[in-house]
């Protein structure tokens, strides 16, 4: 699921507002037909998607062996809990192939502001496991794995670093306010075959957000670490730690 975030304004705005958007609800990553899509368009808290092909699937882990290798809770800032809500994956089935559909440029800056924000590449993945720990003050730590074919994999983390570039600076509005977002992109040499880090930081916000994306083989690593009082940086750790969970697994 893909969470809204609560971050105290500036005092020109006034309260703190509900920002960021449910990226998933844009279907980028899955077509509304298949039977299990990650971050929010099933309604379970876990779903089976339907058999695919050995030869489609041949070798790349199903939602419940990605499942295994999300970081424990015991891992996670103790101030967070697991959110049910967050919780989903494809469990011992796969997703049916689907083809690439882009997100329009209108959009895909927004997407990034959510714990989906894989969902802006515009490439389904065959399977995923992923899961949300959050706070009464809607600070977020989200894990997510998302097992590609072929070389779907590196195909998203190419779009992922192009909308990341692509949205060095824009503007969101939620309820009815402008809000000026700068995206700060650098790569993260080390972590699995590729990886960068993007921190998206407001002068409206209180705080500001920290993304991660690893590949490891077919297999995409996104974080979004959510912080009302830092930049959420602390992700990047958590990043780490979960990419050698995969790198262990392979």
């Amino acid at each position: 699921m893909s969470q809204q975030f609560r971050r105290a304004a500036s005092v020109a705005c006034g309260a703190g507002l509900l920002l960021g958007l449910t990226a998933c609800s844009s279907g980028a990553a899955q077509p509304s037909a298949a039977p299990a899509a990650p971050s929010g368009s099933v309604a379970a808290s876990s779903a089976a998607a339907a058999p695919a092909p050995a030869a489609d699937t041949d070798g790349l882990p199903n939602g419940t062996k990605l499942n295994a290798m999300l970081l424990p809770a015991a891992a996670i800032p103790h101030q967070l809990k697991l959110d049910p809500s967050g919780t989903r994956s494809t469990a011992d089935g796969f997703n049916p192939p689907s083809s690439p559909s882009a997100v329009p440029a209108a959009k895909a800056c927004d997407m990034l502001n959510g714990s989906a924000w894989v969902n802006v590449a515009g490439i389904g993945s065959a399977s995923f496991a992923q899961n949300d720990y959050t706070d009464e003050a809607q600070d977020m730590f989200a894990q997510e794995l998302d097992a590609y074919r072929g070389s779907d994999a590196k195909a998203v983390m190419a779009a992922l670093k192009q909308a990341l570039t692509s949205c060095h600076s824009f503007t969101t509005v939620q309820n009815g306010q402008k809000f000026p977002v700068t995206v700060v992109l650098k790569s993260l040499p080390g972590v699995g075959d590729e990886a960068l880090q993007a921190v998206l930081t407001s002068p409206d916000w209180a705080g500001g957000s920290t993304m991660v994306a690893a590949r490891v083989g077919s297999v995409v690593v996104t974080t979004f670490d959510n912080d009302q009082k830092s930049t959420g940086t602390a992700g990047v750790a958590l990043t780490k730690a979960l990419v050698k969970n995969v790198t262990a697994a392979h």
